[in-house]
């Protein structure tokens, strides 16, 4: 004869279970479980042992309510292929562990549609704050959030008007100064691969570039200018462009770590040696960067410090009511150019070879 499997209802073990097997108050047991007040090491020991006995494990939701807090954070990043972002999310994620915080992910693609209806489910799960990198970034987003007393951090790119608590990049400088140490190398001809202007840290980087050729006095050659989306093969195809052109550019600049392999990759297909017949400098530095074949010269930017700065950001507005009408913080990190031995003086000889 079969046996038959009855479901019957979940006990959760609660405090109160836990001190009457350990026969002790249940305040005494809340000191050891919150490593609050002091209790003997002998008693400590007995009372984890008695909780990990019977699996007991803390109503999270029942104290976020009489916290009147979730402690969950929000975190809005593009995508996940992108490794600077995967590194980001992974220090934030621990920086609020720390913090007795659980994160909330989610990708966005980019697409605003998923933005909204993210930031829509996230104020549904009543998070206690949001860090944001924004794909809109309107008005009419932090308005919701405004109206919903959640504080949010912009983060990589800014929102408009700078409306709430931001912290970038000194993107225009440290694209400037990747095409300055280009320049001081011999290059004259540059070729810039940028992402979508409409986000604000692309539009940067363009403007370092701008900014650095006018400062040499050189002219701008909208040929060797390629913005478009980070997506798939954009690297590829933009790089190949700038490679058939007539005479193409003796040196690269690539504005984003999201299509570097894509631009190696177009640059093998011409069968171009690096840095003998074209300099190569990327925008953010990856840790292969400097195992690479040659090693690749970059603008490095801590994620460490970004993220860093964000969850102190958002913990202060959170945790300390008199931050929350204070104006809101610009905060601009600083980078290191880092030179490696992908960027050499310029092969004159290249585009006569090539031919």
């Amino acid at each position: 004869m079969g046996s038959t499997l009855i479901n019957s209802p979940r006990k959760r073990n609660s405090l109160k279970d836990v001190a009457e097997q350990a026969g002790i108050s249940i305040a005494t047991v809340s000191r050891v479980i919150n490593n609050k007040g002091h209790v003997s090491a002998a008693l400590r020991a007995r009372v984890m042992e008695v909780a990990r006995t019977l699996n007991y494990q803390p109503n999270l939701q029942a104290r976020s309510l009489r916290k009147q807090k979730s402690r969950s954070i929000g975190l809005l990043i593009p995508n996940l292929m992108n490794t600077y972002y995967t590194a980001l999310a992974d220090s934030i994620s621990q920086l609020l562990i720390n913090q007795g915080y659980q994160l909330l992910l989610s990708s966005t693609r980019d697409n605003p549609a998923i933005e909204q209806e993210t930031l829509n489910k996230l104020i549904g799960h009543d998070v206690d704050g949001i860090i944001w990198v924004p794909t809109v970034g309107s008005l009419a987003q932090l308005q919701q959030l405004n109206n919903q007393n959640i504080p949010a951090v912009s983060i990589v790119r800014k929102v408009e008007n700078n409306l709430i608590d931001t912290i970038v990049f000194d993107d225009q400088a440290g694209s400037q100064a990747a095409i300055h140490h280009l320049i001081q190398l011999g290059h004259q001809s540059i070729g810039f691969i940028g992402g979508d202007t409409r986000y604000s840290s692309n539009y940067d980087r363009w403007q370092g570039y701008l900014a650095a050729l006018r400062q040499a006095g050189l002219p701008l050659d909208n040929d060797l200018v390629k913005l478009g989306e980070f997506r798939s093969a954009w690297g590829s195809i933009a790089c190949d462009e700038v490679l058939r052109l007539p005479t193409p550019p003796s040196a690269l600049f690539v504005s984003s770590n999201a299509v570097i392999h894509e631009v190696l990759k177009a640059l093998r297909q011409h069968a171009l040696r690096i840095p003998q017949d074209i300099s190569l400098i990327c925008f953010d530095d990856l840790g292969w960067f400097s195992y690479s074949d040659p090693p690749i010269s970059a603008v490095s930017t801590s994620h460490e410090m970004m993220a860093q700065a964000a969850v102190d950001l958002l913990q202060r507005r959170i945790e300390q009511p008199e931050q929350a009408q204070r104006p809101p913080v610009f905060m601009q990190l600083t980078f290191q150019l880092v030179i490696r031995h992908s960027t050499a003086p310029p092969n004159k000889n290249y585009p006569e070879r090539r031919n």
